[in-house]
């Protein structure tokens, strides 16, 4: 393989980051305009300097002034300071208040300084011979030069120096510190040792010891410094920090133990002292490294490159879903048997290399393998299944025929995307001439659902409902493909529950035909946003293929659902139809009002959605009705189109009550609703009535469905005849659970969580045969730790973590890392840190090269630069952003255009950055719109100087000629800013180029994040980490920045969920009891699942207690301690006891919310923003989010006294308004 375009692009890029941020720019004897200081934000020393006299605050200039004109720039400082070591700066930070929305990791304030020194830590062997130490640096005098005009500027020359010393750290048992080596005039290496049984532990330190005066003139400081440490032999002798095959390993955590022993050949051989460092670690015959370095380093600008992570290799194994759609029994073992066979053999080699592992690691290699061979068997379970033919190869079929459908379609519409002009047909085309790797199986895809297709057929499977039941947690790197995998699983479940029809169970017969099957829940609206779209396309092929076979597929359709929070989605029918409405008969109405309306393209063929044309309202049925924009009857579900239908989708809320959809889409937050809205008992499968012109019937139903019967009706020209409202069924629950980025169920958002899975477990099981039947549990995650305990607190299960990492994390058999080559590069990663230097000065200096930097590359390599002409902010805070936000449309826009040399402009004097967001504070119309137009390139012929040049040439000659200006494609994004709603859902194959801003809350995050860019592998991402260097965290990570990023999928922090803390408990326990009564108990009459029906607990207590009972006993398999199962029971009786109390005094007139109008009614809940009655009604509060913590307050402040609303206690002090003076 040839090394890509981008890939020589990204290189030269990196290059001119160091040559503008670090220098020399222009070779080691270089001249430049103005001071080093100006000119360099990173790599210098600053001199010591002594000022006793100084009083007063210390202060640091922020013009930003042009350093060609004046010799200073954003770095430069005010020599008026008080003398300490280094040059004193203020930290940019401003103190912490109430509303940042971040956890702060922060040094000291006030004086923090320029360093005057740097260094590295690293390790010997006792025996080691004398270290040869290389310092080198620049000095840079002053001197004034004329220009052309005979204005005089000052200019700089580098005089480059090297020095070298000898080290000898023989002949020291205890701590010393050698004396001082002077290398140079003021220039010194300090060496300290540590000698230990068999190592020296060495610290080395370059200072710049030069004092003087306050002026501290840039001749005395050092720039460009670096140390580099080798033996005097040039043997490789530097030891490792950490090395797990030792025999004193002395590790206890039994995770911990694994992942040393699978990152075990990824070694750390120095730790930076201010700069970062890097080695050079000799490697065998084989590839891996000899674990000695040759050398160590230090760099302020340290480098890591993460490899891409592939699917391994199916062999022989069938793949193609095509091929797959048209199985026969007899076939499956022929098409399954290889893979099976394959990893058993892989396994075989993994018990050989255990073998040769010390003893120490034995037992834990031991284990690993065993977790794997439990794989191989239930991988051979599910080939067994699918050749004894039935529902569940039936069921495949339709799998395979499904996802080959939505893989195919996807691509049709991801071409038409980017290309208006593009015709379906023609797309059709181009995407099918591609063969069968267009829709094919990666090997761990179809691993993954050969294992859970046992489990998906039979109800009553042991690894679903028995003993073995766990989470199924898919574990594979960001953009490898686990959403195929999943979704090709929910396909798999809509049909085998088709097939199976009606479920005998110990509850009655449940039907399959229709109902929610498939649960898949997400924490951040624009993630659920953008798998909607993925899903929908799913959903679209199974619907085209259920009516082409009504007889075996049913006569219900195939649909999908979204259900999110009223601000992303409406609420009721009736709001969708105002916003239709306006959106219909205003131009000047905006479709971002039209919440409605969650796709801006249909996913069946990429055609736009037209908000006025497109979307339409069927009053009598009370639907929403979203039609492909196509005009040329070429998509089905156009409004002409094939299909008996529009697009499958629902988004408002009473539709999806009604009409529940087969595959649903939610945020983990509007769970916390089924307390007060009973309606959503449907989704669980617990219905009373179905009324064949509008759906499943609740007593709370709103709209025009009251009586039990409706009169023939027209609407637009469709009859809809007499119907009569009947008695339903309870249909089947969720059979499948799928929980996406896992990760992100944490913290107090995972406590909430896990409260409430209590109810949501409850509600989705069934009894068979005396066996408690619960739905199949998949989770997906690219970054965890301490799964098995954050499993087992959310879902009262184990986990079981597929693939299997088994010994080393480069090879799990279904997946690999590439070795890193220009020909197969990764993601790299590029740490910066600008110290002394405030923290927005650096990134809008930072900001301002990147920016020049792609204009030039797009100007010398033309498209291939692309992926890098759009700059990824991420950002930990929304505050943070919004700040960056400012300096990019003011300081940045004038530098990119101002004098910008040695780059070309990036715009000029009347264009303006281009600047989009990703973050809570935008519409959900808004985040699509951003995310297609990131899939915008820049192009040479448009976007180059050049380009950009003869159009407005064009232009102007247009103007002058009063002809049309000529076309120009939408101007794509130059800088995009995000916050934590970036990690996910994400996938823009462009993006090559992400900036982080400051060091991410924690490690998760910061791969999620960055994992944005490069995800094509043609188009490699580079991430460069800008470290504020006042957070001693974001320090830490800088000064072990290789080794950090190297293995940054083994420092994931350990996730933490409490919810059967005495807090959680508190404040969830009623929400908990409230949904499962208000779903479980709907009945046609007498029931707890009305608005009005809370008074029934009079006659219901039996029914609350069992509910009670299933509820503990369903918290005893999530806690340790039985005295926490205790403790929730006697909380959910004391509330049941309560509630039966108030229903008592209130006298039928208890409801749950809602106050009929015109009727004296007592609600039961209360919301955390309501006043409370009395202190022991707190036991009634009930969340409307599960990210709810206190209540919010409005404060509304007005200058005139008379406004405002204040009712002043009578014993307090009299107060007025002071009146404004001039």
């Amino acid at each position: 393989m040839s090394v890509s375009p981008s890939t020589i692009v990204r290189s030269e890029l990196i290059a001119l980051i160091e040559r503008e941020l670090l220098g020399p720019r222009n070779g080691n004897d270089e001249e430049i305009m103005g001071t080093p200081r100006a000119a360099y934000a990173v790599g210098g020393l600053a001199p010591v300097t002594i000022d006793p006299n100084q009083v007063g605050p210390l202060q640091a200039t922020d013009d930003g002034a042009d350093p060609n004109e004046t010799g200073q720039g954003i770095t430069d400082i005010d020599p008026t300071t008080q003398g300490q070591r280094g040059v004193p700066v203020l930290t940019d930070e401003e103190p912490s208040t109430a509303d940042d929305d971040e956890e702060r990791d922060e040094g000291p304030k006030g004086a923090l300084t320029f360093p005057s020194s740097m260094g590295l830590r690293f390790q010997v062997p006792r025996g080691c011979d004398v270290l040869i130490v290389t310092a080198s640096w620049g000095r840079y005098a002053s001197f004034r030069k004329e220009n052309e005009e005979g204005r005089k500027f000052q200019w700089s020359k580098r005089t480059p120096v090297e020095k070298t010393a000898q080290l000898d750290v023989r002949g020291h048992d205890e701590h010393v510190v050698l004396a001082p080596i002077t290398l140079d005039d003021d220039v010194t290496l300090r060496v300290e040792l540590f000698p230990r049984t068999d190592r020296v532990i060495v610290e080395l330190a370059l200072s710049n010891d030069r004092v003087t005066g306050m002026d501290a003139p840039p001749g005395d400081w050092l720039f460009q410094t670096k140390l580099r440490v080798e033996a005097e032999s040039g043997e490789a002798v530097f030891l490792p920090t950490r090395d797990v095959l030792v025999a004193d390993y002395d590790e206890v955590d039994e995770e911990r133990q694994r992942l040393d022993l699978q990152y075990r050949h990824r070694l750390e051989f120095a730790i930076g002292r201010t700069a970062s460092v890097t080695w050079d670690e000799p490697v065998d015959e084989d590839g891996n490294g000899i674990r000695l370095a040759r050398s160590v380093e230090t760099t302020w600008l340290p480098t890591a490159e993460v490899p891409q992570t592939i699917a391994g290799s199916a062999g022989a194994a069938v793949p193609s879903m095509r091929k797959l759609a048209e199985l026969e029994a007899e076939q499956a073992e022929a098409a399954f048997g290889p893979l099976v066979e394959g990893y058993l053999e892989w396994l075989h080699g993994q018990q050989a290399a255990a073998d040769e592992l010390p003893e120490h690691l034995r037992d834990i290699a031991v284990d690993a393998i065993a977790e794997a061979q439990l794989v191989a068997d239930r991988l051979a379970e599910g080939v067994q299944l699918l050749s004894q033919g039935g529902e569940a190869l039936t069921a495949f079929r339709f799998m395979n025929r499904a996802m080959r459908d939505q893989r195919i379609r996807s691509q049709v519409a991801a071409k038409r995307a980017a290309d208006d002009d593009l015709s379906i047909d023609d797309a059709l085309s181009a995407v099918e001439a591609e063969g069968d790797k267009t829709a094919s199986w990666r090997p761990f895809q179809l691993a993954f659902i050969l294992l859970q297709l046992p489990a998906l057929t039979d109800p009553a499977h042991p690894y679903r409902s028995g003993h073995a039941a766990n989470v199924e947690l898919l574990f594979f790197p960001t953009g490898g493909g686990k959403t195929e995998a999943y979704l090709g699983l929910a396909a798999f479940t809509f049909a085998v529950r088709r097939l199976q029809g009606d479920l005998e169970t110990d509850d009655g017969v449940l039907d399959g035909r229709d109902g929610v099957a498939v649960l898949m829940r997400y924490t951040l609206r624009l993630l659920t946003s953008q798998q909607f779209q993925r899903a929908a396309a799913l959903v679209c092929a199974a619907e085209l293929i259920r009516q082409e076979d009504p007889a075996t597929w049913g006569e219900k359709p195939f649909s999908i659902g979204l259900w999110v929070g009223s601000a992303v989605s409406p609420k009721r029918y009736t709001e969708a139809e105002a916003q239709v409405q306006a959106v219909r008969s205003n131009d000047s109405v905006r479709a971002f009002g039209l919440t409605v309306l969650q796709l801006q393209r249909c996913p069946w063929c990429g055609t736009k959605i037209d908000p006025k044309r497109d979307v339409h309202t069927v009053k009598t049925r009370e639907r929403i009705a979203v039609y492909c924009g196509d005009r040329h009857d070429d998509c089905p579900f156009a409004i002409d189109g094939d299909a008996d239908g529009p697009l499958p989708i629902t988004t408002v809320d009473d539709e999806i009550y009604r009409n529940p959809p087969t595959f649903l889409l939610a945020t983990v937050d509007k769970f916390a609703r089924l307390a007060r809205e009973g309606e959503a008992a449907s989704l669980f499968g617990y219905v009373a009535e179905w009324c064949p012109r509008h759906g499943y019937r609740h007593p709370d139903s709103h709209g025009s469905c009251p009586g039990q019967s409706h009169n023939p009706k027209s609407e637009n020209g469709v009859s809809y005849p007499k119907v009569a409202i009947q008695p339903a069924r309870r249909l089947r629950p969720p059979d499948l659970i799928i929980q996406d980025e896992l990760h992100l169920i944490t913290g107090a958002l995972g406590t909430a969580v896990g409260v409430f899975e209590n109810a949501v477990d409850l509600l989705s099981s069934y009894a068979q045969k005396g066996q408690n039947v619960r739905p199949l549990v998949i989770a997906s995650t690219a970054t965890v730790r301490n799964a098995e305990n954050q499993v087992r607190a959310l879902y009262g299960r184990g986990v079981d973590v597929f693939p299997p990492q088994v010994l080393d994390v480069r090879d799990t058999f279904f997946s690999s890392e590439k070795k890193v080559t220009d020909e197969d590069p990764g993601r790299k990663y590029l740490g910066i840190c600008a110290h002394g230097i405030r923290l927005t000065l650096a990134e809008i200096r930072l900001s301002e090269v990147l920016l020049l930097a792609g204009q030039k590359l797009l100007d010398n390599h033309g498209d291939s630069a692309d992926p890098y002409m759009t700059t990824v902010g991420y950002f930990s805070a929304t505050r943070e952003l919004a700040g960056m936000r400012r300096y990019l449309d003011d300081d940045v826009t004038m530098r990119v255009a101002g004098n910008t040399e040695p780059f070309p402009k990036r715009t000029n004097d009347f264009a303006r950055l281009n600047i989009g967001e990703l973050t809570s504070r935008i519409s959900a119309e808004d985040i699509s719109k951003t995310l297609d137009r990131l899939a915008l390139p820049f192009t040479r012929e448009r976007w180059s100087t050049h380009g950009k040049q003869a159009y407005a040439k064009a232009f102007r000659e247009a103007v002058e000629a009063r002809k049309p200006s000529p076309s120009s494609p939408e101007r794509p994004y130059d800088v995009v800013l995000a916050t934590s709603m970036l990690q996910v859902g994400v996938d823009v194959p462009r993006l090559g180029l992400m900036l982080v801003v400051g060091q991410p809350k924690n490690t998760a995050e910061y791969i999620q994040a960055s994992s944005r860019v490069g995800r094509d592998a043609r188009k490699p991402g580079l991430v460069v980490s800008l470290a504020n260097w006042a957070r001693p965290r974001d320090m830490a990570h800088f000064e072990q920045f290789r080794h950090y990023h190297e293995t940054f999928y083994a420092q994931v922090e350990a996730l933490s969920v409490t919810p059967y803390s005495e807090t959680a408990m508190e404040r969830g326990l009623m929400g908990v009891l409230v949904s499962a009564a208000r779903v479980a108990d709907l009945r046609s009459g007498g029931s707890l699942s009305p608005e009005r029906g809370a008074g029934e607990i009079l006659s219901k207590m039996p029914v609350v207690e069992d509910l009670i009972d299933q509820l503990v006993a369903r918290a005893t398999r999530a806690v340790d301690d039985a005295g926490e199962a205790k403790r929730m029971r006697d909380k959910l009786v004391q509330r049941m006891d309560r509630w039966h109390d108030k229903a008592a005094n209130a006298s039928g007139a208890l409801v749950y919310e809602r106050r009929p109008k015109k009727e004296v009614s007592w609600p039961l809940l209360i919301s955390p923003e309501d006043t409370l009655p009395s202190v022991a009604d707190r036991v009634f509060v009930v969340a409307n989010s599960m990210r709810e913590v206190q209540p919010e307050i409005n404060l509304l402040v007005s200058p005139s006294a008379n406004r405002l609303a204040f009712k002043e206690p009578l014993d307090s002090p009299e107060w007025h308004i002071p009146e404004v003076t001039t």
